[in-house]
């Protein structure tokens, strides 16, 4: 399998495990969904909501610097996303990371991507294999969302009407995991840097293991 979507896959799930405070060694690598426990108590499926066209360059940029930093560009996304440099550089954990507002059209991309892979994945849900819960955990590609952007998803997420839907909907946006169920108030979740880091350097290794098999 590619190194890089594994890497996302290993980052997503190590992040739920921390986040979610799920036992380590509860949820196993998978196939529809991504990741499954034992006895089908939950499944998690991982999605990106990539912008088709940056997700075709990033696929060039891959295929041109070979195999040898395998997802770089996810990789320094998610380093970019929890400002690692700062810390790595001596900063104090804590202090306030530089925002930037996107403008209206921008996050209008971004929040319509989100929605339209919680409608994909719902749909795919379906020919899964069953479990009695399931989560679905998408990547943001921008830190510029914020939490009125989430109540806007969350109030899709409200109105849904399929007869299968997931349970909870992880989206990670920057160093925040929001947290979306249906009927329930939005929530979300901070890890610190440096947590991240270890979950960033885990993953790594765990792509590049079992992308050899």
């Amino acid at each position: 399998m590619d190194p890089s979507k594994l890497y996302v896959e290993y980052y997503a799930k190590l992040h739920a495990d921390r986040a979610m405070r799920l036992w380590p060694h509860f949820l196993q690598k998978s196939e529809r969904p991504d990741f499954i426990s034992k006895r089908g108590e939950l499944g998690m499926e991982i999605t990106r909501a990539a912008i088709e066209e940056w997700a075709k360059q990033e696929a060039d940029m891959n295929r041109h610097f070979g195999d040898g930093m395998p997802g770089e560009a996810v990789e320094q996304s998610i380093l970019a996303d929890c400002n690692i440099d700062t810390i790595a550089n001596g900063a104090k954990e804590g202090e306030d990371s530089l925002l930037f507002e996107l403008p209206p059209d921008v996050k209008e991309m971004h929040v319509g991507r989100i929605i339209e892979r919680i409608t994909d994945k719902t749909i795919a849900l379906k020919g899964y294999q069953p479990c009695r819960e399931n989560w679905l955990y998408i990547f943001s590609e921008t830190t510029g969302l914020d939490r009125a952007d989430m109540l806007r998803v969350q109030a899709f997420v409200d109105v849904q009407e399929e007869a299968l839907l997931f349970d909870k909907i992880l989206v990670k946006v920057g160093c925040l995991l929001y947290v979306l169920a249906r009927g329930e108030a939005l929530s979300e979740i901070a890890l610190s840097s440096r947590a991240l880091l270890r979950l960033h350097r885990r993953a790594r290794w765990l792509s590049i293991q079992n992308g050899k098999k």
